[in-house]
């Protein structure tokens, strides 16, 4: 019996944007299907159950808000679909506006796919694990110097994260750990501690979970809005 995907409204992305979205979208086995406008996104929702809509903030012939509005309508076939506005850069005050009033969550457009796909996977309920894949550098602590090793974080908080590795660590190892995010220069860089081997069955990884202890430089600030920016806003 063939698995249900979630089916996922993208309405009005730019080709840049969902050229960069579509492969985590892929990964998260979800049922993709993109119409040209904002507009456009509230003919099918109204007609076809959708589980989420990702929007463009900004419609040609009809105000963000409206668009919402219809596909909130009580007549609509998705009036309990969860929706994500995709904003321009400088344009996210309308969308922001609408938070708590229709809208779950806003993001811009040129957030990093990976962080956009965890928003997705948030709000459709889908394991973390499946969608954030950041890259992570570590250097181990050792007494003639430091071996450095590779990893992808899994899932990440304000206090710690999972991180893929085939590297062996002990727990209560102390690492540096520097993680890249796309679109920034510089890495985040903090000082964590092993606090336990991550379990396959339970985790779908190998890899370990680290608390972080100190933050590098400006890390803390970057990650407190990285995790605002994907986080923040709950399920109606």
């Amino acid at each position: 019996m063939r698995e249900k995907r979630p089916i996922v409204l993208v309405a009005g992305i730019g080709r840049s944007s969902f050229d960069g979205l579509a492969p985590v979208l892929d990964r998260q086995k979800l049922e993709v299907v993109q119409v040209t406008s904002a507009e456009d996104s509230t003919k099918l929702a109204h007609s076809d159950r959708v589980d989420l809509v990702i929007l463009d903030s900004e419609p040609t012939t009809m105000t963000l808000e409206e668009v919402v509005a219809i596909i909130r309508s009580p007549t609509s076939a998705s009036n309990k679909t969860s929706l994500l506005v995709l904003a321009r850069p400088g344009g996210s005050d309308e969308a922001r506006a609408l938070i708590g009033k229709g809208v779950n969550g806003v993001m811009l457009a040129s957030d990093p796919p990976e962080l956009i796909g965890q928003r997705v996977a948030d709000l459709l309920n889908i394991a973390r694990r499946t969608t954030l894949r950041l890259s992570t550098r570590f250097l181990v602590e050792v007494a003639d110097g430091a071996d450095e090793a590779l990893g992808a974080v899994v899932t990440i908080s304000a206090t710690g994260m999972l991180v893929e590795t085939d590297a062996l660590f002990l727990p209560g190892q102390h690492v540096m750990i520097a993680i890249d995010i796309a679109g920034q220069d510089e890495p985040l860089t903090v000082k964590a501690e092993v606090v336990r081997q991550a379990d396959p069955k339970r985790d779908g990884v190998n890899g370990i979970g680290v608390r972080f202890l100190k933050f590098g430089g400006d890390s803390r600030e970057r990650l407190d809005a990285i995790l605002g920016d994907a986080f923040d806003t709950p399920l109606p």
